[in-house]
């Protein structure tokens, strides 16, 4: 337990180097916002990219199409309790209610994870992730958004499953069914020296710049968890929401991937994603569809500090 708990502690240091420079005015909300979109515009879309040419070829696109499926799964147990559970701890007509079922819903499913799956099993990991991300952006921009809105799917939220990361997941699935698929010939021609080089530096090129995902992924979500404002984070409303997200969901979702014949290697990965914290865009996205943002801070704020304590002991509980 120790070892793991070293290895988050280490993902923290990185999200407590984001607390400090916002506390101390080094990064201000437009900072952390450009940030962001640096973030999502290059940086992720460059490890996507990197990462599945790398560890995937057509026969492991089509052994770990449960990735993104599990994903999904994972988010759709968390509605799914979010619902049985909501009438008994909160009005669920209520603002406070919409933004509640979306924190049963979604989890940190992406950044949080990655350095984690970096350090347990390397790149083949991060890939694996990356892979098994395409489940949860649905749930959310679906599940995640009817939550949020009260009950209500529009059709212009759909639209955010449009964005550069699933493009490049999409860019990547096809370059490898068109890489593995090429006749004799056009593999004759990628082997030409001054063709391999040309491709070589690019993927170079790109790595480097997917190498900065996650450190500063973990920046930006450390001046974001500085600019939030907790109220009331210890109430029983709050509670709730840390023993559901911390514990039940993900003890539920994980009885689920072990009922479920998965290869092991997909099964460790949904195991990690399972036990995720709140995911830190609920704030943002409790502003926009009018949910209570100030319940979805406090939120973040204390499954964020208890999953020092459940992260590594589910870790521990799997891998024991």
């Amino acid at each position: 337990m120790l070892a793991i708990l070293l290895r988050l502690l280490s993902v923290f240091l990185m999200i407590g180097m984001g607390w400090v420079a916002r506390q101390r005015q080094m990064i201000d909300a437009d900072t952390t916002r450009n940030l962001s979109r640096l973030l999502t515009n290059f940086f992720y879309p460059a490890l996507i990219f990197t990462s599945m040419l790398r560890n995937f070829d057509t026969a492991g696109l089509a052994a770990h199409w449960l990735l993104p499926a599990g994903g999904f799964l994972i988010m759709l147990t968390g509605f799914g309790i979010g619902l049985l559970v909501e009438r008994l701890v909160v009005d669920p007509h209520s603002q406070q209610g919409h933004a509640f079922l979306f924190q049963c819903t979604v989890n940190n499913y992406s950044f949080l994870p990655m350095p984690l799956a970096l350090m347990l099993w390397g790149e083949a990991g991060v890939a694996g992730l990356i892979f098994s991300t395409l489940g949860p952006e649905v749930a959310v921009w679906t599940l995640g958004v009817y939550a949020l809105s009260g009950r209500q799917l529009r059709r212009e939220s759909l639209r955010h499953l449009v964005n550069a990361p699933l493009l490049t997941m999409a860019a990547a699935l096809v370059f490898i069914l068109l890489r593995d698929g090429l006749p004799s010939n056009a593999v004759s021609l990628l082997a030409l020296p001054a063709v391999q080089a040309t491709c070589e530096s690019i993927m170079s090129a790109l790595t480097l710049i997917g190498g900065a995902t996650i450190p500063v992924a973990m920046i930006v979500a450390g001046s974001r968890m500085a600019g939030l404002q907790g109220h009331h984070l210890f109430s029983r409303l709050q509670i709730s929401v840390g023993v559901l997200r911390l514990v039940m969901i993900p003890a539920a979702a994980i009885v689920l991937l072990h009922i479920l014949p998965l290869p092991a290697d997909v099964e460790r990965i949904l195991c990690l994603v399972a036990v995720m914290p709140s995911a830190i865009t609920s704030v943002v996205l409790s502003e926009i569809y009018r949910a209570d943002s100030e319940f979805a801070a406090s939120s973040v704020l204390i499954t964020h500090f208890f999953c020092l304590l459940t992260i590594p002991l589910w870790l521990l509980l799997l891998n024991g």
